[in-house]
């Protein structure tokens, strides 16, 4: 027996945020090795294009800002324009150390890192459930084990730390929580 068979994505559709760099371009170019088609999507709409055509025809750029919820919604109906599935998304894209709010009034990096996810899963949701057997896979990280909670009144107040790493952990356990009631 092929092993390569058994980890075959062949026909599948894939979505991964962050895609243009680091561990989601690692992540697209091994979906695509398995024979998936592989939308990438980032905020810097030049990188983007430039990791597609380097990756080939089976990868298709599609910029977005995680954010603002226009900028998911933009990515979402963009998506569903092209697409009539989606095999499987991955939550990838992430910031570290951004001060300030988001366009809709958040933390700039729960904005970003888990309400961006949030609000891309809920609106791809119903696609991904239409076919068949999908995967949604957020990226987190250990982080999550800095805090001992979510202070729910900091969620929309700018950046109060300094290096923003208590604002990293409470958004990557927001990922963990997510992602455990997605499942």
């Amino acid at each position: 027996m092929d092993i390569t068979k058994l980890f075959s994505l062949e026909g599948r559709v894939a979505l991964v945020t962050g895609g243009s760099k680091n561990l989601g371009r690692h992540i697209a170019e091994g979906f695509i090795a398995q024979g998936a088609k592989v939308y990438i999507s980032s905020r810097k709409a030049d990188a983007c294009a430039q990791t597609a055509e380097e990756l080939g025809l089976n990868c298709i750029a599609l910029p977005m800002d995680l954010s603002s919820g226009e900028g998911c919604k933009a990515l979402a109906a963009a998506f569903a324009a092209r697409e009539e599935k989606l095999d499987i998304l991955v939550n990838n894209a992430g910031v570290a150390g951004l001060r300030g709010l988001t366009k809709d009034g958040f933390e700039m990096t729960f904005g970003v890192n888990h309400l961006g996810h949030f609000l891309l899963t809920q609106l791809l949701l119903e696609k991904m459930q239409s076919s068949g057997l999908s995967r949604v896979v957020t990226v987190s990280s250990r982080a999550h084990k800095r805090t001992a909670g979510i202070d729910w009144d900091a969620l929309c107040q700018p950046t109060r730390s300094w290096t923003g790493i208590r604002e990293y952990a409470v958004s990557k356990l927001a990922n963990l929580l997510f992602s455990a009631e997605l499942a």
